[in-house]
Parts: structure tokens; sequence; C-alpha cells
């Protein structure tokens, strides 16, 4: 997995196979969407490229201090390498990243920087200003500019949807055997 930390040193592609996200955790409802990524990339002659942000979105918007990443940064990159993922941007977020609208996002971003062809998306994946673009809100604008927008349905277990918020819930509560059910694997900071 080649890993990118800005989009200066990054180079344009023909056939870039996209998702976006915090992929706080990798736990089994990322790992399943990677998988569809790396499929669909394969299925497409195309890359699998993996959007994803340090610092954690909310440590920036948020300043919440009961605030907490499930893993490290170095974490996250060595459980996404497991994955068989192409490429890994971690893109610095900053105000002025968080200021662009959607649409802003995927000319200048997905479009211009990276070649996107194919985005593959959460239930639950929005980006852009105010977290504005999602599936349901980006799918023309997806099309007419020549991504393909899939949508992965949220991986339920037990009939709860596994999310980074509900693993960092079982965290604070010590209940480490759902958070490491959720997980898919035990690495995850503790709290004391």
């Amino acid at each position: 997995m080649q890993i990118f930390n800005n989009l200066e040193d990054f180079k344009k592609l023909e056939n870039a196979v996209v998702t976006i996200g915090s992929f706080d955790g990798v736990h089994i409802g990322h790992r399943l969407l990677l998988q569809k990524l790396c499929t669909t990339a394969q299925n497409t002659d195309g890359v699998s490229v993996v959007i994803s942000f340090n610092p954690h979105p909310q440590e920036v918007l948020r300043h919440d201090p009961n605030f907490f990443t499930i893993l490290t940064l170095e974490e996250k990159i060595s459980l996404l390498e497991k994955e068989n993922i192409d490429i890994l941007l971690l893109l610095p977020f900053t105000p002025e990243l968080a200021n662009l609208s959607s649409e802003q996002f995927v000319e200048q971003i997905l479009i211009k920087k990276i070649g996107t062809r194919t985005l593959i998306m959460g239930p639950g994946n929005n980006f852009g200003k105010g977290r504005e673009g999602n599936y349901q809100s980006s799918y023309n604008f997806l099309l007419k500019n020549g991504i393909t927008p899939i949508l992965i349905e949220e991986y339920l277990m037990n009939d709860i949807a596994v999310r980074s918020s509900k693993i960092r819930e079982a965290i604070i509560d010590k209940n480490y055997a759902k958070a490491e059910a959720l997980l898919g694997h035990s690495t995850f900071r503790k709290k004391e």
C-alpha cells in the first residue's frame, strides 16, 4: 500500500476507485466496504484509493474534550495495510478542507487531483461542509461528472449498526468484549 500525506505528492490516476472516511477502528463494516472497494477496482482495472484524514475531523471541528479516536494513526495504517488497498491518501484535515462544499470536494479533489471514476460509499458516508454530501444528495452530481457512485448497505450485528460511535460507547462503558466484537479485532485504546 502506497501512503500519501498530502495531495501535492499524489499523481492523478486514470481510473481511481475511491472511498472516503475516517475509518476509525477499521471495524467490520469498514472492512466490508474496503473489500468492495478492492473487488470493484480489480473488476474495472482500477486503482483502489482510500481517502482518510489526519487528524480526525471531529478533533478539528468539535473540540470535544471527551472525544477520542479508537486507534492511533499508526494502528489505523497497520490495519488498512492488511486490506490489500493500493493507495492510502491521508489528507490533513484543516478548517479550509472542512469549508469545501460537497461539490467543490468532488470537483477539486476527487476529479482534478485523484481521477476518481467510481466512489464506494457507506450509508453514513458524508463529505463536504456540514457533511452535506452523501449518496442521495450527490448521486446526480457524481454521475454528471463521470463518477459512478456505489452504495454499500450498513453492516448490522445482532440488529446493531456497526459504527465507530457505538464502539466508542462500548469502550467508555468498559465493555471491551462488545468493542472487540464490533471491531472484529482487539486493537483499540482502552479507557482506564
